[in-house]
């Protein structure tokens, strides 16, 4: 038995399993990214610059390897609703997870990808000095709120579109 047969001896159409998934899948990536910019940022503010900088690597390369698959998880299931409901009044809300997730990507790659490379680099404190990694760390968080409150949107109106259907 696969799981689409599972899911409708359950009384639950594949639909609302996508639904289901999608709201998931954005609750789970907003909650990741609200955590990082008001606990994890602020408990490593007053740490030496080393350990810092260290911390922040740590914790970027960990979440590199999640968020993207639970955002194109979350696109693909939401796409999959929206091509599932042509006749859903609130169909073209299932568009925004879509939109959030390529806004967001070309976000990344063009505005903070650049940058993020370089603090990255295992030597960036001696190459760009202390001043340069400590504001590109803070501009990296205040770059980061703009993906917090799009992605924040985006888990909302997946909730709305997901009691309204």
């Amino acid at each position: 038995m696969d799981f689409l047969e599972s899911l409708i001896k359950l009384g639950i159409s594949p639909v609302d399993g996508l639904q289901v998934l999608t709201c998931m899948f954005a609750g789970i990536v907003a909650g990741s990214n609200l955590y990082v910019v008001v606990v994890e940022a602020p408990s490593r503010v007053n740490l030496p610059l080393h350990s810092h900088w260290e911390q922040w690597a740590t914790s970027f390369k960990r979440g590199v390897k999640f968020i993207p698959v639970l955002m194109w998880s979350m696109t693909a299931t939401s796409g999959a609703v929206y091509y599932l409901s042509p006749s859903s009044p609130v169909r073209n809300l299932w568009l925004v997870p879509v939109g959030a997730c390529v806004l967001l990507f070309f976000y990344t790659v063009i505005v903070i990808g650049p940058e993020q490379k370089i603090l990255l680099e295992n030597d960036v404190i001696s190459k760009k000095g202390i001043d340069w990694v400590k504001q590109a760390t803070s501009r990296w968080i205040r770059r980061h709120y703009i993906r917090v409150v799009v992605i924040l949107i985006t888990f909302v109106v997946t909730l709305y579109a997901a009691v309204k259907s």
